[in-house]
């Protein structure tokens, strides 16, 4: 890259850059969130805050099924985090016990068995939380904590796992989370005003402390993905990093989490796309990717986007949570054809347990994942979007993704009829053959660009596959 091609810690030369190629073929990454709060590994389950008025904030914050919130929600004294805590650890416990807890369970960690489950399931990225809310960071860095010395594992877990799940082929990513430590600035966070306002900046010394630690993050570890979470202390130091790791980087992409207390947002900066469930952070001056969370699109729209989700209710390991709380195979599958039908992707997360074992619910739906993929890859993985003239054609919705010239129409459920009929994209080069990925087609045709697609029977399944190859 020449001089003039760098780019500058501004808004509008970060803007300019793309999202690679590499990203948009992979379609399917794991995100892990495992740390201290993998020892406890409470959280109260989604069950009791559905009972919780929606309009309750501090209700909501005190019984978040979210695992990795352990140090938040223990300060809530009437809540079910607080009995758990007092119950099994004493009241007197300090949340800084459970570094100790963790590192003592790194001894029995193998970084080579947890990438070879990731690339089994078909994954082509995977995104390490380095450092979540509780600021304890996953390699031992030597830009140290002012506030807690040695808060930070002992063996370097970034990049032995980095390591090994390149070895792998596949791509490794980092998530920090810039917005907010709790090492740095900590009031109990009951509402999502508190949640914005707990963001430690320069009074703190906290600006200058990411900023250092980001950079230690891409200088050693060249990240193929720079994940940064809630938000960051300053857009000038935001735009530093980023410029930073493009530079270094220059196939790497970055997500939408980086908006500051101090930064200037887009005017749509709070708009909800058409089509959108889940929740949508706000959008930045800079970003690559949008990441809704546990939500989705249903269209195409003009950007990438990535949902992220846990297997469960929850991202980190939740002890409460059974297997019947996490994804079912089907809802995995029909995730990863909708994302790639509507210019998405999926980050579905691993919650690993503290003594460094994958759960085996969570384990076991990576491999049906895979062995899916294994059948059904090449209809979604290297593939790009398409829209077709219509969503829904008898009765469930469709979509449609394109690879090498073949077109792949993806029917999400059961069509009420066995005989299907769908509008093609305008244009479509004549259709020589159709096939079904672990199905069969009885009878095809094509008149007025409109496929009639007769089955033997449709599979009870959450999306059934096939393939439309022109002639040569």
């Amino acid at each position: 890259m020449s001089d003039k091609a760098l780019y500058q810690p501004t808004a509008e030369s970060l803007s300019s850059h793309e999202v690679p190629d590499w990203f948009l073929d992979a379609k399917f990454g794991i995100f892990i969130h495992w740390g201290p709060y993998s020892i406890p590994a409470f959280a109260p389950h989604k069950l009791a805050i559905d009972k919780i008025d929606p309009a309750d904030e501090k209700q909501g914050f005190a019984n978040t099924p979210y695992a990795a919130w352990y140090q938040n929600t223990m300060l809530f004294e009437d809540g079910a985090t607080a009995r758990y805590h007092a119950e099994t650890y004493g009241a007197d416990y300090p949340y800084e016990r459970f570094g100790e807890a963790f590192n003592a369970s790194l001894s029995g960690w193998d970084p080579v068995a947890w990438a070879r489950v990731f690339r089994r399931s078909g994954a082509g990225y995977v995104v390490l939380v380095t450092k979540h809310h509780d600021g304890f960071t996953l390699w031992p860095s030597e830009v140290e904590n002012p506030n807690r010395p040695g808060w930070h594992t002992e063996r370097d877990v970034v990049g032995e796992l980095a390591e090994a799940v390149r070895a792998e082929g596949l791509k490794f990513g980092v998530y920090y989370s810039g917005g907010v430590d709790w090492t740095f600035k900590h009031q109990r966070i009951e509402s999502f005003m508190d949640f914005m306002t707990s963001i430690p900046g320069e009074a703190e010394g906290y600006t200058d402390y990411a900023t250092a630690q980001y950079e230690e993050l891409i200088t050693r570890y060249r990240p193929d993905y720079l994940w940064n979470d809630i938000a960051y202390p300053s857009a000038q130091a935001s735009y530093d990093v980023l410029a930073k790791y493009y530079n270094t980087v220059p196939e790497g992409l970055t997500n939408d989490r980086w908006i500051a207390p101090d930064g200037q947002l887009p005017a749509d900066a709070f708009d909800k796309p058409e089509g959108l469930t889940g929740l949508l952070p706000p959008k930045p001056a800079v970003w690559d990717v949008r990441t809704p969370e546990y939500g989705m699109f249903d269209r195409i729209l003009p950007f990438v986007w990535e949902t992220t989700r846990g297997m469960g209710h929850s991202f980190a390991y939740n002890r409460n949570e059974t297997d019947t709380d996490y994804l079912t195979r089907d809802d995995l599958v029909a995730m990863l054809a909708r994302a790639a039908c509507f210019n998405g992707n999926v980050l579905l997360n691993v919650g690993p347990r503290g003594d460094t074992v994958i759960p085996p619910g969570q384990a076991e739906r990576l491999e049906a994942a895979g062995a899916w993929l294994e059948t059904a890859g090449p209809s979604i993985l290297g593939t790009r979007p398409v829209e077709l003239p219509e969503r829904e054609a008898g009765g469930v919705p469709v979509g449609a993704t394109r690879r090498d010239g073949a077109l792949y129409l993806h029917v999400f459920g059961v069509p009420e009829a066995q005989t299907l009929e769908v509008a093609l994209p305008e244009g479509l080069a004549p259709v020589a053959s159709v096939t079904q990925y672990g199905g069969e087609v009885s009878d095809w045709s094509v008149d007025a660009g409109r496929l009639s697609l007769t089955v033997p029977a449709w599979a009870d399944t959450a999306v059934q596959s096939f393939k439309l190859e022109s002639g040569s």
